[in-house]
């Protein structure tokens, strides 16, 4: 009975932290500028290419400061049943809204024309630099290193769920791949199209995002105190 009762218990906490992570995210993966810059890429010469080797400047650059970030977490006693946890909540909270004013202050800039035959190495430093200074993507996607960090889990564990975190974040920046790749005639025109609208709504989207995660880590936060 007991061993029946501490299955469903773990079954349980499990897909609540899936649950909570695929939600955490899909907030992360939010990010109308990263995808506009992607689509940029995709609009010159050799569109895989190009977005290919973006992918391979952003993923590892987003999973070294995750690492770094759980680290950080573990150390400052993430996870031991203290008020640690709440004061990361509510830390990472304000810096939601430290990450509005980026967002709200950012101009459109007339970037120099760049050659329609990027380089690989320039993708990819492209890619590495969208996320540095991808400040939402960041905020919201440590809350959800966070969660992990908290559940005191097995490092298999651990991998697997910053793997399915890390992933779901990606997943706005796949899609235009994915699209690409399913039809190539008229993806080109489907992409400026998503690259316009985004461009025209980027700040409202990134202001919405930012507050609603905001709230809900103050929220959490004050519920552990």
């Amino acid at each position: 009975m007991r061993l029946s009762q501490g299955v469903l218990y773990t079954v349980s906490m499990s897909w609540s932290l899936t649950v909570r992570l695929l939600v955490i995210g899909m907030g992360a993966a939010v990010s109308p500028v990263a995808v506009m810059v992607l689509i940029s890429l995709m609009l010159r010469k050799h569109p895989l290419k190009n977005a290919l080797f973006f992918l391979l400047g952003f993923t590892p650059t987003l999973v070294a400061l995750g690492i770094v970030a759980v680290t950080l977490m573990h150390a400052g006693g993430s996870g031991k049943k203290s008020a640690v946890d709440a004061y990361i909540d509510l830390a990472l909270g304000a810096l939601c809204l430290l990450a509005i004013i980026p967002v709200i202050r950012k101009k459109p800039k007339e970037s120099e024309p760049e050659p329609e035959d990027l380089k690989a190495s320039r993708s990819l430093a492209i890619g590495c630099l969208t996320m540095l200074v991808n400040y939402s993507t960041l905020v919201i996607y440590a809350s959800g290193i966070h969660y992990i960090s908290s559940a005191r889990l097995s490092l298999p564990e651990n991998v697997f769920y910053m793997a399915l975190l890390t992933v779901v974040t990606l997943s706005t920046l796949l899609l235009p791949v994915a699209v690409y790749i399913a039809v190539p005639g008229r993806a080109e025109r489907w992409l400026a199209a998503l690259k316009e609208w985004l461009g025209e709504h980027n700040k409202q989207i990134g202001v919405a995002i930012l507050l609603i995660f905001a709230v809900l880590l103050f929220v959490k936060g004050a519920r552990l105190l």
